[in-house]
């Protein structure tokens, strides 16, 4: 398996353009300043955003081909894969569980949009947020969850249906520095059994060196430097990186973004009591 995206997009004053290749069983962390094009790279993997130009494959089948001359124009009919039949998994920043669902339901989603009868769906839901230590939450509204426990229904949610392609945008930012460290904890079990690309965007330093193979830097709409975590974290090239590093050893906020090294968040009680 394999992730290979080269996507070109202009979007008001972001300028993207960028090559992305990844290896099935790699974990690629995205770190940039606020307004860099991390979650809009994330968003056209998805499918939920279409790039101008480029071309988007996962184990060589094109999600999206948009081929164009010298001067911008479309040459042929644009390729283009909707969200739900693409493989692919998503936990976003906001984690994006639907309000008037309960967990259970949630989890069962992506299943019953594939056209999976519904006990099928559930009991396989069921089966998710047990592993993920949340099955005495099924039948609760996200309203109602610790900051943890939803954290813990979005991965249950974007693995229920056993995506080649992993896509989390933030997952840690918004947790505590106690629930932070025990979701990390779970997102590095999680990210070492799983067979697939993950591409994961962070702030934090941490949780790049923990779950990540591969640390990219986008700044500006464009790659700036990449390569292994360790070479990436000890030899920093620009002023972005070396400012983040400064300020996880500090424990000041990163450099243009407005996050707190520990999270800006703080999650409900009931997150010390969840396992893992």
């Amino acid at each position: 398996m394999s992730f290979d995206a080269r996507v070109r997009l202009r979007r008001g004053p972001l300028h993207l353009d960028v090559a992305l290749t990844a290896a099935a069983g790699e974990t690629c962390a995205i770190v940039g300043p606020n307004g860099a094009g991390k979650s809009t790279l994330l968003a056209v993997a998805a499918g939920l955003v279409r790039p101008d130009a480029g071309r988007v494959a996962l184990d060589g089948v094109v999600l999206d081909q948009v081929d164009v001359d010298d001067s911008g124009r479309v040459v042929r009919p644009p390729v283009h894969v909707p969200p739900r039949a693409r493989p692919i998994g998503v936990v976003f920043q906001d984690l994006a569980l639907f309000p008037h669902l309960s967990a259970a339901e949630n989890a069962a989603f992506p299943l019953r949009a594939r056209g999976t009868p519904a006990a099928e769906a559930r009991a396989r839901a069921l089966a998710a947020l047990d592993h993920f230590g949340v099955l005495a939450r099924a039948d609760a509204r996200p309203g109602a969850l610790s900051g943890g426990e939803a954290q813990r229904v979005a991965l249950a949610r974007a693995l229920i249906a056993q995506p080649r392609l992993l896509l989390l945008d933030e997952p840690l930012a918004a947790l505590d520095r106690p629930a932070r460290a025990r979701i990390r904890a779970l997102l590095r079990d999680v990210l070492g059994a799983f067979e697939g690309v993950a591409v994961l965007i962070t702030h934090d330093p941490r949780d790049a060196e923990a779950l990540a193979d591969r640390l990219i830097v986008l700044e500006d709409g464009v790659v700036t430097q990449s390569g292994a975590i360790d070479d990436v974290m000890s030899a920093p090239k620009g002023a972005f990186l070396r400012q983040m590093i400064t300020a996880d050893a500090s424990g000041d906020r990163y450099p243009d973004t407005g996050h707190a090294r520990s999270g800006h968040q703080s999650t409900e009680p009931g997150d010390s009591a969840v396992a893992g």
